[in-house]
């Protein structure tokens, strides 16, 4: 018998353990696989690449799932704090900014050079793999394909350029995300570990 089956799973703090221990076992799988990734592109095997690109990306989207499952990983519930905190509307836009730009890229960057501070505070929550991560991940894995396919090397200013452009728009936008937990966290967990691990 799964230990997280355990009656005891109806407390809160069972749910956070499982949805925090199931994360960190599918990041470490996803780490896995970026190095499989990095390994195809050096080998100049494109399928292979393809492969491991796609299930890092899907691992994103299922990571994302996951942390949906608990409110204590939601990146509604840290925006909406920050917003709360203003007295009126210029305020409440400038503090939202803070709030993303603290957990993603601070804002000393440049066209083509990254914020020396990028991913400082970077959190494991449901709304920022999605919306923030997955998109940056694609994008890198795509000029990554495309470099074998015009047999070029990588070319890294367009990236960073690319990156940095999704990064400073993702900041000024304004879109909401759940502020409650949402799906069966034992269910996803149980899941995912078949799906990955068995």
């Amino acid at each position: 018998e799964r230990h997280w089956e355990n009656t005891t799973y109806v407390f809160g703090f069972n749910r956070y353990d499982l949805v925090d221990l199931s994360r960190q076992s599918l990041s470490k799988l996803a780490n896995q696989v970026y190095l499989d990734a990095i390994s195809a592109f050096r080998r100049e095997d494109s399928k292979a690449l393809s492969l491991h690109s796609q299930k890092f990306l899907q691992l994103i989207k299922d990571i994302d799932r996951l942390l949906a499952a608990d409110d204590n990983f939601l990146l509604g519930t840290w925006l909406e704090s920050a917003k709360n905190l203003a007295m009126n509307s210029d305020e409440k836009k400038q503090y939202e900014w803070n709030a993303r730009t603290q957990v993603t890229m601070w804002f000393d960057n440049t066209k083509y050079n990254q914020s020396q501070l990028h991913d400082y505070a970077n959190k494991f929550w449901s709304g920022l793999l999605e919306a923030y991560y997955l998109p940056r991940a694609s994008m890198y894995f795509k000029l990554l394909s495309k470099s074998l396919e015009e047999k070029m090397d990588f070319k890294l200013e367009e990236w960073r350029k690319e990156w940095i452009a999704y990064s400073n728009k993702w900041q000024e936008s304004t879109e909401l995300y759940p502020v409650k937990a949402q799906g069966d966290a034992l269910a996803i967990s149980t899941a995912l570990f078949e799906k990955y691990f068995s």
